[in-house]
Order: structure tokens, then C-alpha cells, then sequence
């Protein structure tokens, strides 16, 4: 009798856990966004969760956590339920974190759903020094070394994406003045005033600005031009092998079943590949690089050396 009674029970809890794992999802999910409203990681989220509408049987909420420059995010993300209902949407600043010893965790510390969507980045001049290209950055920091600034956030994503650059272009730091400054509209805002030289931002801050004469353009930092300003070149057309693209990868707390994870990245590559999801995506200045498994593990690695490297060879975060 009781060898029968746990033989059913048994059976009953087999049951429930496959209709279960079978159901997911069974209420809406929360996607995470580590920063605030109207940014540009909250726009790449909200075009996103529009494209998966009818993708998934749920839908996927967002959420802005602000604070610690996407860490409180992050850390309530990475400790919550492992069971795919509260997911972080994060790019590479949560490496650069550790990178340069602001945490100590990167995107190791979870468990990568997909990688959908990249945005364009740039590096932009003020209209009135003179640089509009490659070459001519070149030549100006070389004739007046020290006279010409940049505006960064100091160890973050705009700071990494411009080492990258004047690394591949050959150009020393050393010519150039750093000024911490975080904000995509602080920095343009600062070299419209003249205050400051070089402006990194996403190419969807600064279209409006380069359209209005108040900016150049002097490199995309992608594979190709962005067709909000598609007279603008990349930095491979003039030479310099420099791709630093934001790539948003959407993560699941470490201890997330597969088969859950797998229903959220099915749904995630069928929304980024979608040809209307792209046309909105392109529409602010982002496309598509849509990846998971073990290819998505292989880039975020790739990504992860290389910001490393930066860190290394800047000696950031070491002050």
C-alpha cells in the first residue's frame, strides 16, 4: 500500500514538473533595464519588447533600476528566482565593471539568454575644430599635441569605445586631454558650447547635431554606416580596424533551467530576425546581431578580452 501511495505520489510530482517546465510562461516577465528612462539602453529594450509581442505567450515588461551605474541592477537580477520571470538587459559595461575593479563579477556571474541588438556608436567632433575624419584628427593632435579634449565616463562604456579607437588609429592618449564626463547629451552639449573636442556617443544622440551642423562626424564604430547619417564613414572605411558597437544580451540569474532559457532565446531570435523588428530597430540607430549558445558564450568572451585588454594597457581603474 504504501510502496503504491509513493508510486502515485511520485508520478503526480513527475507530472506537475513537466506541465510546469511546459507552461513556462505562465505570467508576464520582467526585463531589466540598469539605467533610466529615455536612454539609450532603455529605447534598445522598449523597441525590442515591442518586437517580441506574439513571439511569447507572455509579456515582457520592462523595469528601470537605476544606481551604481547599472550594479543595483544587476545584483537583483543575478540574485534572483532562477526561473526566467526577472531577466537583465545589460551591455558591456557590466564587464568593463570588472575589468576595471568596480565589481567583481561580469556577465559570468549569469546565465546569457540571447544576444539581439546592437547600437551604432561613434566618435563625433565639434563643427568648429576641424576634424571631420580620421586623418584630420591625426594631423591636429599631432601639430598641437594637448590642445585638443575628449569627454568620457571614466572607466565606462564611452571611455572603452574611444581607447579602442585611438589604440587602432595610433593615436596616443598621451596628445590628448581626457575630461571625465558622463552623458551622451552633457558631452555634445559641451563641445556645441566649445568646451570640449571629441564627443563618443551613440550615432542616434548625435544624428540630430551633425544634421544641424553643430557636429562632425569623425568615425562610425561599426561594420557599417548608419543610415541616419549615411554620408558619415565608418572607421574601417578610412583604415582603422575599430568595431565598438553597444551589444545589449539579454541574462538569466546562473541557476535557470535550460529548457526555460531555450523558450526565452527561441523567442528572442524569432523577434530579432524579424525583417519589421529590424526596420524599427534601424529606425534608432541599432541593428541586429542575434546570437545564443555557445556562439553568444564565444563572443561575449571575445568582448570581454578585448575590454581586458584596455583595461590593461590603460591602466584603468588603477589610480
Amino acid at each position: 500500500m504504501n510502496k503504491t501511495i509513493a508510486l502515485t505520489l511520485g508520478s503526480a510530482v513527475m507530472s506537475l514538473t513537466t506541465v510546469s517546465a511546459m507552461a513556462f510562461p505562465d505570467k508576464p516577465i520582467e526585463l531589466v533595464v540598469p539605467f533610466s528612462p529615455g536612454g539609450g539602453s532603455d529605447v534598445a529594450a522598449r523597441v525590442f519588447a515591442q518586437c517580441l509581442e506574439g513571439r511569447i505567450d507572455q509579456q515582457v515588461l520592462i523595469r528601470n533600476i537605476t544606481g551604481a551605474r547599472g550594479k543595483i541592477a544587476e545584483v537583483e537580477v543575478r540574485d534572483a528566482r532562477p526561473d526566467g520571470y526577472k531577466l537583465l538587459w545589460a551591455h558591456q559595461g557590466m564587464d568593463m565593471g570588472l575589468a576595471t575593479g568596480r565589481s567583481d563579477y561580469n556577465y559570468t556571474a549569469f546565465k546569457p539568454v540571447a544576444s539581439t541588438v546592437a547600437m551604432n556608436y561613434g566618435i563625433f567632433a565639434d563643427a568648429n575644430s576641424g576634424i571631420d575624419s580620421v586623418d584630420t584628427l591625426r594631423e591636429k593632435v599631432a601639430s598641437d599635441p594637448g590642445a585638443y579634449n575628449i569627454g568620457v565616463a571614466l572607466n565606462g562604456f564611452s571611455h572603452f569605445a574611444v581607447l579602442d579607437f585611438l589604440d587602432k588609429a595610433g593615436i596616443s592618449t598621451d596628445d590628448l586631454q581626457t575630461i571625465p564626463m558622463s552623458g551622451d547629451k552633457t558631452r555634445i552639449v559641451a563641445a556645441i558650447q566649445g568646451n570640449l573636442t571629441l564627443v563618443p556617443t551613440a550615432v542616434a544622440a548625435a544624428a540630430p547635431y551633425v544634421n544641424s551642423g553643430d557636429l562632425s562626424p569623425v568615425a562610425i564604430l561599426s561594420d557599417e554606416r548608419d543610415p541616419k547619417l549615411s554620408d558619415a564613414s565608418t572607421a574601417a572605411e578610412q583604415g582603422v580596424d575599430s568595431e565598438f558597437a553597444m551589444y545589449f544580451t539579454t541574462y538569466a540569474p546562473a541557476n535557470t533551467p535550460d529548457d526555460v532559457v531555450a523558450t526565452l532565446a527561441k523567442a528572442w531570435l524569432a523577434a530579432a530576425k524579424d525583417s519589421s523588428c529590424q526596420q524599427r530597430l534601424a529606425q534608432n540607430s541599432m541593428s541586429v546581431v542575434a546570437a545564443s549558445g555557445d556562439e553568444l558564450e564565444a563572443d561575449l568572451a571575445a568582448r570581454y578580452q578585448r575590454i581586458e585588454e584596455l583595461a590593461k594597457q590603460y591602466q584603468l581603474g588603477t589610480e
